[in-house]
């Protein structure tokens, strides 16, 4: 295992290094850095996998942090609370999983960033919120014919998203120790199939160690540090595009396939589709962290032809006759909302359909774990703008259905 290790405590150092690099160059220095390490026991939420039979598993992670100060006179920072930066490394122990077949499941590891914002501060107490955003590696993937059982994940690298609630209590003038009780989730975007995804929830233990002490007063004053923003209405214009696996291609050609030598030649010649995307946005920005508004989404899809084929072969020419059609485009109107810091910008939307025609409906597409024929979708991501470039942006973001994956979407924007 420690062998397995040493490559990613290599990158996490070189990242490290380079984002204190970065922080010095933005007034942050070194007293301001603070090391932490976790344990945390998780168990599998799904609780749909009739080979598993035990849901729990250990997670490690050792974290350097960087702890945003109110010396630097940043207005982002003092709304916030004066959050804590982490960049980490995990390892969650999966690869401990029993199951009542020949399933083997591996260790996952991660590399992350972590967002930490004390909510409610006391001179020995804080308790607030996290996010975690990273990438994680998947030594051991499905195999059709060796590891069929293991259809969770099947892409070496995956995106890796965890949010949950702290409580801790500071020992002396430097250590802190507490309990956090977080959602972590674990998917390849539908880069590829399967790809039932890890969800878990757990509790965990933590200790940080800061390299100054940690002054309660400082962080609890209100500054009211200079805030320089545009208030007022933002129109955006968005092109976005990625890759997609199709459910149910996976469920007419794959699943449907008893022999596991010819299911793995059936997965082999399975592709992934493009989707391109259009977006018109019109926010609102009310406050200096917060903006809210409309969106209307033009979505194209590649491969209707295929689905139409595959669904007659999975649910019969009967249910693709009675269905509304194959339509390449769909509409989608949306409740957006980004939440910025400086430049860069964390951004939700939450729409519906008002037009679109996928083939087969209902029940029996959801029955077989295809949830993007649903009415409604959801996106979230990040954006970074360019105020030097014509406030031109690109973005990042996961589109789903039922917080089922459909895509992992690019994109390249301009704000008006």
């Amino acid at each position: 295992m420690m062998k397995r290790l040493i490559p990613y405590i290599l990158v996490v150092v070189a990242l490290t290094t380079c984002c204190i690099q970065k922080a010095n160059a933005q007034g942050v220095h070194s007293s301001d850095l603070s090391f932490s390490a976790q344990g945390w026991y998780g168990f599998d939420i799904e609780n749909t996998r009739p080979n598993l039979t035990s849901l729990g598993y250990m997670n490690y992670e050792a974290a350097v942090g960087i702890q945003t100060n109110p010396d630097n006179k940043n207005p982002y920072a003092e709304a916030f609370g004066f959050p804590l930066f982490d960049i980490g490394m995990s390892v969650a122990r999966t690869g401990n999983f029993q199951f009542s077949d020949q399933t083997h499941f591996p260790d996952l590891y991660s590399l992350y960033g972590s967002f930490e914002r004390s909510i409610l501060r006391t001179k020995r107490f804080s308790a607030g919120y996290l996010l975690n955003f990273g990438v994680t590696y998947n030594p051991g993937r499905y195999d059709p014919v060796n590891n069929p059982g293991n259809n969770w994940l099947s892409s070496p690298f995956m995106a890796y998203f965890g949010a949950g609630v702290f409580g801790k209590v500071h020992f002396g003038k430097r250590w802190e120790a507490g309990v956090n009780v977080m959602f972590r989730h674990f998917s390849n975007g539908r880069l590829a199939l399967p790809n039932e995804a890890l969800n878990a929830m757990g509790v965990g233990l933590f200790a940080r160690y800061r390299l100054s002490d940690y002054e309660y007063d400082k962080y609890t004053q209100k500054y009211n540090f200079e805030r320089d923003w545009d208030k007022g209405m933002q129109y955006m214009i968005v092109l976005g595009g990625g890759l997609h696996t199709c459910m149910a291609e996976w469920n007419a050609y794959v699943e449907s396939e008893p022999d596991p030598v010819k299911r793995a030649e059936t997965v082999a010649t399975l592709k992934a589709h493009p989707k391109l995307s259009l977006s018109f946005d019109a926010m609102y920005r009310y406050s200096m962290r917060y903006a809210t508004g409309i969106g209307v989404d033009l979505f194209y899809s590649s491969n209707m032809d295929a689905l139409e084929k595959s669904d007659r072969l999975f649910y019969g020419d009967e249910a693709v006759d009675k269905s509304p059609g194959y339509a390449p485009l769909s509409v989608g109107i949306a409740v957006v909302q980004e939440v910025y810091w400086r430049n860069f910008a964390v951004h939700v939307a939450i729409g519906a359909y008002p037009y679109r025609h996928k083939g087969v409906n209902g029940e029996e597409a959801k029955a077989a774990g295809d949830r993007e024929r649903g009415w409604h979708y959801e996106k979230a991501g990040f954006r970074y703008y360019f105020p030097k470039l014509g406030n031109m942006f690109v973005g990042f973001a996961i589109k789903s259905h039922s917080i089922k994956a459909e895509y992992l979407e690019f994109s390249l924007g301009v704000r008006l």
